[in-house]
């Protein structure tokens, strides 16, 4: 499993996009792209569906991507903005790291130029995504989620995030690449 960080207790941090998906979901909900989510959970409840969601979305990118890729992927952040879950995602030949224990995300660049990629994503966005109703690419066109990293690593991410959730032919069965 990816490693699961408290905004709140860990990081006290931010995401600049939060707001912004967070309206974006809300414009989607009233369209119809995205289920009313249940505004009555509490933030145990919340953190708890973060968690599922975060432990699915790194179980697929596991699944299906090839060891290779997934090696090449540089280390990121996904945010689930309702609870204000982090979750940290640090490729290693047996899949994501359980036991990193990252620092508070760099969400501006330093004065080396470095900054961490971070997935900013709505929970109901999430849920969508990952049961396959929303492509990622979709979710990345309405807004719901975002990608927030200097080239090649955005590309990197989003690119693998497109290839576990693609725009059709979406299955829970998954091809493993054999070594």
């Amino acid at each position: 499993m990816c490693t699961i960080c408290s905004l709140t207790i860990e990081f006290a941090v931010e995401h600049r996009e939060t707001l912004s998906v967070a309206v974006a979901t809300r414009q989607a909900m009233e369209a119809g792209l995205l289920p009313e989510n249940a505004s009555d959970m509490d933030m145990a409840r919340s953190r708890h569906q973060a968690t599922v969601l975060l432990t699915t979305m790194q179980q697929r990118l596991e699944q299906v991507l090839p060891s290779s890729r997934l090696m090449a992927l540089p280390t990121f952040f996904v945010l689930m903005i309702e609870s204000r879950t982090w979750g940290y995602f640090q490729p290693t030949l047996a899949g994501f790291d359980p036991r990193a224990t990252p620092s508070a995300p760099r969400l501006e660049p330093d004065e080396n130029g470095t900054q961490d990629c971070v997935v900013v994503i709505s929970q109901v966005a999430a849920g969508e995504v990952t049961g396959g109703r929303l492509p990622f690419a979709r979710a990345l066109d309405k807004g719901v989620a975002y990608v927030d990293a200097p080239l090649p690593r955005h590309a990197a991410v989003q690119a693998a995030f497109a290839v576990a959730y693609p725009l059709d032919q979406f299955s829970e069965f998954v091809c493993a690449e054999v070594a």
